[in-house]
């Protein structure tokens, strides 16, 4: 069945848009971009309006399922080590299925259609991206020392997750997630790494995150965590290495030589004080990515706002490495999904390209006049903007509505299970204390 989709402009990528097409779907896919004229008489057509068809955009780095620990990362406590790590033992697979579907509305209704999610309990994740429809990119979080959860049966579990969901489904795509080099160990990361070659899928790490991550690896092992992980053999084009942004002098050289994809987290970076130097790796002409993070460090996890925030913050450094909005939105949506799946060419709104957009309603007063529209997406649009979302050729939002979804019931789930989580975890008392404020 071929489902057809008129717009008044379409979106190839940031240097292509079409005008007056109707975009093909078939099973996932999309099939051709046509004139109307050049449609079989008798076909139907949903015409969606005064609106540009767009990629969806791509969450490179998050965790959905953190949406626990919103607004109580911004105080003397340490978002990571106190507030994450303070909640997460308690969690379930159940809690995390449902704070995850939370979170997951975030990223629909800001028109993200796929992300890249590094949590515990990784089969509530996967659960949680089936059931809301989102494009789901999923590791299995594994620590053997420090976290929260720890220990042998985390990579067993691991392990089981991607041979479980490899080949199952069209929504969801397994990676391995050693959680960073100074809570996994050596000979662990490098099962993962193997174990991830042997089935052609990405490796993704928190890397040189942290000053507490940076201090144990050099006391440790004499380097750096980049240079630790160049060292291993970790570093490689499968890798998918979140901040990379407490470093020093060689480490990002590492980065861009091995074609390691770090992944820029603005809003995180900049509240934490310390940024990716994404203008030392243009210099390199090296790649990097972007992604919101998650509650606790950004507390959203809307990829517009993140993608203007990253070309506000790269370009203030000075315009030797100055982007462009049409750069930025490449990296946010064709370069990510690409480098998540290892493959080129698949994300482009032209024919055998993954059916994964959304649509960008050209009658708000925030995205007019229109000279030129895909600056306007990255510089003024918003959430408000986001009028449809199909994935996987299946329509997830149309005119603002979600179509299968309960919204009050995911928010209603979600806060019972907090409501629990923070008075195991003695969160409840700590808050009405004050100690996050």
């Amino acid at each position: 069945m071929t489902i057809n989709y008129k717009a008044k402009y379409v979106v190839s990528n940031s240097q292509t848009v079409l005008k007056d097409k109707v975009i093909q779907i078939q099973e996932g896919k999309i099939s051709d971009v046509i004139d109307e004229k050049d449609l079989e008489k008798g076909s139907q057509i949903e015409d969606l309006g005064n609106v540009a068809i767009v990629p969806g955009f791509v969450n490179a780095h998050s965790h959905v399922g953190l949406v626990s620990v919103k607004g109580l990362g911004h105080s003397q406590a340490s978002a990571l080590y106190d507030v994450m790590w303070g909640i997460e033992p308690h969690l379930t697979e159940d809690d995390v299925y449902k704070l995850s579907c939370l979170g997951i509305l975030d990223c629909l209704s800001s028109g993200t259609t796929s992300i890249n999610d590094h949590y515990f309990f990784s089969e509530g994740v996967a659960k949680a991206c089936l059931d809301t429809g989102i494009r789901g990119f999923i590791g299995h979080t594994v620590m053997t020392e420090y976290g929260p959860w720890t220990g042998e049966d985390q990579l067993i579990m691991a392990e089981s997750f991607v041979k479980n969901f490899i080949k199952s489904n069209d929504l969801i795509h397994p990676v391995m997630a050693p959680h960073a080099t100074d809570t996994t160990n050596p000979e662990t990361i490098l099962k993962m790494k193997n174990f991830a070659e042997d089935n052609n899928i990405p490796i993704h790490i928190h890397l040189s995150q942290t000053k507490v991550e940076f201090d144990y690896i050099k006391e440790n092992f004499g380097v750096s965590p980049i240079k630790h992980a160049q060292e291993i053999g970790l570093l490689g084009s499968n890798l998918i290495a979140a901040h990379c942004n407490v470093v020093e002098e060689g480490d990002l050289d590492l980065l861009a030589s091995s074609n390691t994809y770090p992944i820029f987290c603005p809003s995180t970076h900049a509240l934490g004080g310390k940024l990716l130097d994404t203008n030392n790796l243009l210099s390199n002409n090296a790649n990097w990515g972007i992604g919101t993070d998650c509650s606790g460090g950004n507390d959203d996890y809307d990829m517009i706002e993140e993608t203007r925030t990253a070309l506000l913050l790269n370009n203030s450094k000075g315009l030797e490495t100055k982007l462009t909005p049409k750069n930025v939105f490449e990296i946010a949506t064709k370069q990510n999904f690409e480098k998540l799946t290892l493959q080129n060419d698949i994300y482009n709104m032209e024919s055998g390209s993954y059916a994964d957009f959304i649509t960008i309603n050209l009658d708000s007063e925030k995205i007019q006049p229109i000279h030129d529209l895909i600056n306007n997406i990255v510089l003024s649009s918003s959430s408000k903007e986001v009028k449809d979302v199909v994935i996987n050729g299946k329509e997830v939002i149309r005119n603002y509505e979600f179509i299968d979804l309960d919204k009050e019931k995911i928010i209603y789930e979600a806060n019972q299970v907090l409501d629990k989580l923070l008075i195991k975890s003695n969160f409840k008392e700590r808050i009405e204390k004050g100690e996050f404020s």
